[in-house]
């Protein structure tokens, strides 16, 4: 009797999730490189929608990420929190 929760490779949700995290480490590299032309309402609505998006991508992580084999999701994801806190502490605070 074979089981029928072993997976042959990995399922579209799991590759939607990683093309998610390249998305916000895209949009970081952008914003990285872009932050000191902004003015103060673009760099505060870029800052409002990273905060939302990486917020959403720490929820989906930890609820995706149970499993012991899945926990290198948590370092870019929590790397790209921890990036945007940056960006976002240089923007209004420099």
């Amino acid at each position: 009797m074979t089981d029928a929760s072993q997976r042959k490779g990995p399922d579209s949700l799991q590759k939607l999730f990683l093309y998610l995290i390249l998305i916000d480490w895209f949009v970081l590299i952008y914003i990285s490189f872009e932050i000191r032309e902004f003015t103060f309402r673009d760099g505060s609505m870029a800052s409002v929608m990273l905060t939302i998006f990486n917020l959403i991508l720490v929820n989906l992580c930890y609820r995706r990420a149970r499993r012991t084999e899945d926990s290198y999701l948590l370092y870019p994801v929590i790397g790209g929190a921890l990036l945007s806190f940056i960006l976002m502490a240089y923007f209004f605070f420099f």
